[in-house]
């Protein structure tokens, strides 16, 4: 492996960093609604052509998920070639989509440089209400996807640069506050672009196979130092568990078994023996769970790691079906965070 400088690295990274700022700034400043302008319930992420996650705004570790979820789902249902400059993706279904949970609703943008995708900028905000039987249409004692609101696949909301204004109304329709919907989801897209032309900027100043070299090396140098970190760790074998409260609806407790393995650089989380799915809204879906065990992870390993697609190369999850960390369809999955405080929880008690 080539030697990677890592002032470069650092200067790099943080360049990057600017550009998600920008956009999340922009989120913040100009969106309508509660959740995103004083809550800040937003983040940003940008991703090479082939899905990987370069680098993501420092707000907010748990909405990772649905941004490289929205991403890498839309990357395995479509080829790159048939994307069009100026056409944008709305998505948020956990199980069509890779995403968070349905009010976190992710805004997808191909980057174009000279007639080709060269990256995705994807921006994510939690929207007050989406629909459902429940006003907010988040509550633990939902039981059903269906419950809680309106699914959106990877559907193109604008094609080749023209807003399509009858889907927009659509969804925004099936919740309680259209007019913040309608303004806030323009304000993701227009946030977006502003980011895709930072990106398109940053290639022309540089050289686009330069920008390409050095998120390269970003993800090479990353991932060296997250194994240099596991490698400081002790191999072996190391097991916790923890409960959540109910399942939801009344019930009992719900167990998450985590076995944590160390190898020599590597590191697998094995959640066997996790109970199964609850009957309520707090199982997660294998994106949100992702992002739990990273966060975890960073915080206990080196939380001065970069959070990109380098930082995960040595972690590997093993999640059973049918458990409440990845639960079979149609199972409600609104309060996810719930059962991402607990992950987090067991993996810093494994680790300890």
């Amino acid at each position: 492996m080539s030697h990677i400088n890592a002032i470069d690295m650092e200067v790099f990274n943080n360049r990057l960093l600017s550009i998600t700022d920008e956009v999340m700034n922009t989120l913040i400043r100009s969106s309508f609604s509660t959740n995103i302008k004083e809550r800040k319930d937003a983040s940003v992420a940008i991703f090479d052509r082939e899905g990987r996650l370069i680098c993501q705004a420092l707000y907010i570790p748990m909405l990772l998920s649905g941004v490289m979820g929205g991403v890498e789902t839309l990357l395995k249902s479509r080829k790159l070639d048939s994307f069009r400059d100026g056409d944008v993706f709305i998505c948020n279904d956990v199980y069509l989509a890779g995403g968070s949970h349905s009010n976190d609703i992710s805004i997808i943008t191909p980057v174009f440089i000279d007639g080709s995708v060269e990256f995705f900028i994807g921006n994510i905000g939690h929207h007050s209400d989406v629909g459902g039987v429940i006003p907010g249409s988040t509550d633990h004692i939902l039981t059903s996807v269906f419950a809680e609101g309106i699914r959106i696949p990877h559907m193109r909301i604008l094609r080749e640069g023209v807003l399509d204004e009858d889907l927009l109304s659509m969804i925004a329709h099936n919740t309680r506050d259209p007019m913040e919907r309608i303004l806030d989801l323009k304000v993701q897209i227009a946030a977006n672009g502003q980011g895709a032309r930072s990106l398109v900027r940053l290639a022309r100043d540089h050289g686009l196979a330069r920008v390409q070299k050095s998120m390269a090396d970003l993800l090479s140098y990353t991932e060296r130092r997250m194994r240099q970190r596991l490698r400081e760790l002790p191999d072996g074998e190391y097991a916790s568990e923890v409960y959540t409260d109910d399942e939801g609806v009344p019930g009992p407790p719900k167990r998450i078994c985590l076995t944590v393995r160390i190898e020599s650089g590597d590191v697998t989380l094995d959640f066997a023996g996790t109970d199964p799915q609850a009957r309520g809204s707090i199982n997660m879906g294998p994106y949100p769970l992702l992002a739990a065990v990273f966060c975890g992870i960073n915080m206990m390993v080196d939380p001065s790691i970069p959070a990109n697609f380098g930082m995960f190369q040595p972690v590997r999850i093993e999640a059973p079906a049918g458990t409440i960390v990845n639960p079979h369809f149609p199972a409600a999955v609104g309060n996810r965070e719930y059962t991402a405080q607990r992950v987090v929880r067991a993996i810093t008690l494994a680790f300890a």
